[in-house]
């Protein structure tokens, strides 16, 4: 279920970034869907763009699908954490470099990305884990109303 989620909102998401940062980046009054480096290599643009939206939604697959290291209850959120970050942020740089949004002499890019993408990782992981933080002291009140319901409960009795 995660795996089918993640590659939608991969394909979407990788859509509307590269719009975005290619329209800007070349600026010269086109919209772009995908690179002119990812074009020039295919040939063909809607072959291009295709090929971005798959790898785009597997590394969704990979982002989203990957959270499931976090149902591993042996596991420390540390270790949960880790694993899961090291997995997006070596996803990100391959299918990047697959779809040549950048090559590996823009060291400058590169460290600008590694840094935005470790703050959006944070930012989401932090919501997160204050929405689970949340849903668990909720829980928490709810058992304690219904223990203290049966404590009653047997008192009367």
């Amino acid at each position: 279920m995660l795996s089918s989620i993640g590659f939608g909102i991969g394909v979407i998401t990788g859509v509307m970034i590269t719009a975005f940062s290619a329209t800007l980046t070349y600026a010269d009054g086109n919209l772009y869907l995908c690179s002119r480096e990812l074009i020039e290599a295919v040939g063909n643009p809607l072959v291009a763009f295709t090929i971005q939206a798959i790898v785009s939604g597997i590394y969704g697959i990979i982002a989203v699908g990957g959270s499931v290291v976090y149902s591993i209850e042996e596991w420390s959120i540390v270790k949960c954490t880790s694993l899961h970050y090291v997995t997006v942020m070596v996803g990100y740089y391959i299918m990047a470099f697959l779809m040549r949004w950048f090559t590996f002499r823009d060291i400058g890019v590169i460290f600008t990305m590694f840094i935005m993408m470790t703050i959006a990782y944070f930012i989401i992981w932090m919501i997160n884990y204050l929405s689970y933080k949340a849903q668990l002291k909720e829980i928490n009140r709810e058992l304690n109303e219904l223990k203290t319901h049966e404590l009653k409960g047997v008192s009367e009795t």
